[in-house]
């Protein structure tokens, strides 16, 4: 039975911090997935094609993802095959994320709408 962790970093992080995990997960192979966007759909690829080659040569596929990587996991696995997953400070709700820290930046919807240098709205 051939056994890998996908590991999803967080922002900022790396691919590479999959090795800290190697010497406590004896009998998994493990694999960094590397992505350097932040935008779900973008993300979303990169992740679905590092499950498809786990998938094509592990029996069985564990995730281990940080912070906005267990966001990435969740939006982008949830109709894959895990036998575990386990979230590092996981981002639950990124709507309400989102919306706060627009609150703490004292900016609103309207303002986002805004196009920044040409003082037009962008139409949806």
């Amino acid at each position: 039975m051939k056994k890998v962790i996908l590991y999803i970093h967080g922002k900022g992080g790396s691919h590479l911090e999959a090795e800290q995990y190697k010497r406590n997960c004896s009998g998994f192979d493990i694999i960094g997935i590397d992505y350097n966007d932040y935008l779900p759909w973008i993300v979303q690829n990169q992740i679905q094609a590092a499950y498809q080659n786990a998938h094509k040569r592990y029996d069985h596929i564990y995730v281990i993802a940080n912070s906005i990587g267990a966001y990435f996991a969740m939006h982008t696995l949830q109709a894959c095959n895990i036998e575990k997953a386990l979230f590092i400070s996981p981002v639950l709700d990124m709507e309400r994320l989102i919306l706060d820290m627009m609150s703490w930046a004292n900016v609103s919807e309207t303002d986002l709408m805004e196009c920044p240098h040409r003082n037009i709205v962008c139409r949806k």
